[in-house]
């Protein structure tokens, strides 16, 4: 029997990727952060398209910053040491968890493919979706115990279909059993101070990335190229692209699109929680992010009745508010070396 270490856990749907972190935070640190402002402190609000002719599908889009680099960004911020184990056998993966329990610095585990995960009846046995997140709190000789961010308590998974969820090779998230330790530290920086280094560095991002598949270039170089896809890549191909791109425009992921907000909802509400937290007044960006939010079920329902040419316009615009977004934001905490790109 190994230990079962008591954290407390705030449970909040569809936040896998920074719920740990939150529990881990308010464990060392007494900091009771919300799982929003955890999300959108590591860079939430932000987008992706990714062009890899090799890749499943060769053309994806992602909104808001999920796994590593999200990870890598708070381990940073916060001062955290940040320990990364992927693509090693399951027994390696395995024993270097147990040993973070044991050292007192609980690991991440993930992605997971939540198929696997008998705790989400819904999905269980019938949908691979291996984007899950958990924090590893405990194990006995036959179940890891974990902090699941869309149930209360302690769940358990079997060791034999932690091996399965846990075999995963998912671009940009992680390669076979794959965890991450973050030992944060009991003393963090002030809040304000961390909420506008976030801000600033959420702003170039966006607004002047390093390379051209994220941010505000990256929308507008998909509203160039979303309708010359079935040209390019093929009908099916294609089909499969766009279907991507319909999915992801729910946060969490959902083809039924029961939630379509593209993530800006939770940026939305960290910004709200950080204004009164650093005494500034982010009300311009949020009401120009609100703006963007409510295009994206128009762009939705555009992806899912093929026409491409108006939904190209809608990520056109979504790109114009976001723009005007973080330019607003830029200046309340005073990156002065940004201007809105043209």
């Amino acid at each position: 029997m190994g230990p079962l270490l008591t954290i407390h856990h705030r449970r909040a749907h569809g936040m896998c990727p920074v719920n740990g972190i939150r529990d881990l935070v308010h464990w060392r640190s007494g900091q009771d952060w919300s799982n929003e402002f955890v999300h959108g402190l590591g860079q939430g609000g932000g987008f992706a398209y990714l062009r890899f002719n090799l890749a499943d599908p060769p053309r994806q889009v992602y909104w808001g910053i999920a796994g590593p680099r999200q990870h890598e960004y708070l381990a940073k911020l916060l001062g955290a040491d940040y320990t990364v184990v992927e693509n090693r056998s399951f027994q390696f993966s395995w024993n270097k968890a147990r040993q973070a329990v044991h050292a007192g610095t609980p690991p991440v585990l993930g992605p997971l493919d939540m198929f696997y995960l008998h705790f989400y009846e819904g999905i269980y046995q019938q949908r691979h979706i291996p984007i899950h997140y958990e924090l590893l709190v405990g194990y006995d000789d036959e179940n890891a115990h974990v902090h699941d961010t869309d149930k209360d308590g302690v769940q358990t998974i079997p060791l034999d279909a932690l091996q399965s969820a846990w075999d995963v090779n998912v671009p940009g998230l992680g390669k076979r059993n794959p965890l991450v330790v973050f030992d944060v530290p009991r003393s963090l920086p002030p809040t304000e101070a961390l909420i506008r280094e976030s801000i600033a560095d959420q702003c170039r991002m966006m607004l002047r990335p390093p390379v051209s598949m994220v941010g505000i270039p990256a929308m507008k170089k998909l509203a160039r190229e979303i309708a010359r896809w079935p040209e390019e890549l093929g009908e099916d191909t294609a089909a499969t692209c766009l279907r991507q791109v319909r999915e992801y425009l729910n946060s969490p992921p959902d083809l039924a699109g029961n939630h379509l907000t593209a993530g800006r909802d939770l940026y939305i509400r960290f910004l709200q929680e950080a204004q009164a937290m650093a005494g500034l007044d982010f009300s311009a960006a949020i009401s120009r992010l609100g703006e963007s939010m409510g295009i994206i079920p128009q762009l939705a329902e555009a992806i899912r009745q093929s026409r491409l040419e108006e939904a190209a316009a809608h990520v056109g615009r979504i790109a114009e508010e976001e723009a005007e977004a973080y330019t607003e934001l830029s200046g309340t905490v005073e990156v002065s070396e940004l201007a809105t790109p043209g």
